[in-house]
């Protein structure tokens, strides 16, 4: 049994689900819903004049809050609300999001990630100097990723296959965001906790910013004491996020522990399986992942058939069950590969067929006989006699899939 609170803004604390706000001077509720991510959340209400919160609580939320707060009937509300009743206001939730198609969607979400791009590396610049990072924009960043996913799940993740060895940083703390939201509401988690665990994989990376740029840009291997280095950020980045008042357990978890493996050879703590949430799994699962298909200074980027592979034959360090569940989620090509069809022309893969994964829908713009662009063509596969053959590295075509997609939204 959950519980519909209004509260002081000053008994607000992170962690707690706002279903409205109210200002000061006014008895109107204003529709606000999301999970308190920071205590910098708490102070933006402030600022623009919120008096009094309505909150839904679980039993043990409730019952902590009563004891830390020791308050009374005199001030605080009680509204009761089944299970049944929070599910149809998620829903209802849910329902304002319309779905669009993916062409719909592919330039609202390209225009997204470009933003998204230049919010990080703001992100991490002023996280590298010390200096106090934007806090509020990477909480608006996470909600606007997970809306667009909601309206389309598979137009934003074209995008992830997009790679460039020089915005690597930033474009792995983008992907992985965009791969946990889509992930965790494949699995049925939330939207509430999914808006969490977005802003967590916004953040997860965010202590390497602390790692120095000669090591970051090296074109070669790194040496062992290089190494060492690097794999401080975990703990550098849960010091920044403390510092900055993102100090739920979500972000804290997915910060401190997806370099964690289940047969305890990870670090920083070395923990083991019994110890690994499985938020802790699915984020080592998307980290390894993106960080696999993406170009670096000193390795090509793998195809992701290949990265499956890897994950799957590592199944002592990666939970089985999660990796198969990620596959199926993301499907054998994911969204935004280049695939070789049957008729010798290649095509991106537009849009998942998680009943027949190697038939998904693509958008049909290359000739391989002649080498030249043709005009793109949407074709069904599980429909069309042609198939894939093979998933294609663009570059050995000398094709750009950022033109391509550009191509495509104009």
């Amino acid at each position: 049994m959950t519980e519909l609170i209004t509260l002081s803004i000053n008994d607000l604390k992170v962690g707690m689900f706002v279903k409205d706000i109210i200002l000061k001077n006014s008895d109107h509720k204003v529709k606000n819903q999301g999970v308190v991510n920071s205590e910098r959340t708490i102070a933006l209400l402030k600022k623009q004049g919120v008096d009094k919160v309505v909150v839904e609580l679980q039993p043990e939320q409730l019952e902590a809050l009563e004891k830390s707060t020791k308050i009374n009937s005199n001030n605080i509300n009680k509204n009761e609300s089944s299970d049944t009743d929070t599910k149809k206001a998620a829903g209802e939730h849910h329902k304002a999001i319309a779905p669009t198609s993916v062409d719909q969607e592919l330039e609202h979400s390209h225009k997204l990630y470009q933003e998204a791009n230049d919010k990080i590396k703001s992100l991490f610049l002023q996280a590298s100097k010390g200096q106090k990072i934007s806090t509020d924009g990477i909480e608006e960043l996470a909600i606007e990723i997970m809306q667009s996913v909601m309206r389309n799940e598979y137009a934003i993740a074209i995008l992830t296959r997009i790679r460039h060895h020089s915005t690597y940083q930033w474009e792995h703390t983008i992907n992985c965001a965009i791969h946990m939201c889509g992930f965790s509401l494949f699995l049925g988690i939330k939207p509430d906790l999914v808006q969490q665990i977005t802003l967590g994989a916004l953040l997860h990376d965010i202590g390497t910013a602390k790692v120095p740029e000669g090591i970051i840009a090296k074109p070669d291997s790194l040496s062992t004491n290089e190494l060492s280095v690097v794999k401080k950020h975990t703990i550098q980045g849960i010091e920044i996020c403390k510092r900055e008042g993102f100090t739920s357990p979500i972000i804290t978890d997915m910060t401190m522990n997806h370099h964690e493996r289940l047969d305890g050879s990870g670090y920083p703590r070395g923990l083991s399986k019994d110890k690994l949430s499985k938020l802790a799994r699915m984020m080592a699962i998307v980290d390894v992942y993106d960080a696999m298909t993406g170009e670096k200074n000193y390795k090509k980027a793998l195809q992701p058939l290949n990265v499956f592979r890897y994950l799957i034959s590592s199944n002592t360090k990666f939970d089985p069950n999660i990796v198969q569940q990620f596959i199926k989620y993301l499907g054998v090509h994911p969204v935004g590969s280049v695939v070789q069809l049957s008729d010798e022309r290649l095509a991106m893969v537009m849009h998942g067929n998680r009943d027949e994964p190697l038939k998904p829908k693509v958008k049909v713009f290359f000739n391989t006989q002649t080498m030249h662009y043709i005009k793109p063509k949407d074709a069904d596969l599980s429909i069309e006699s042609i198939t894939i053959t093979s998933a294609v590295d663009a570059n050995d075509f000398e094709i750009s899939t950022q033109k391509v997609i550009k191509d495509f939204i104009n």
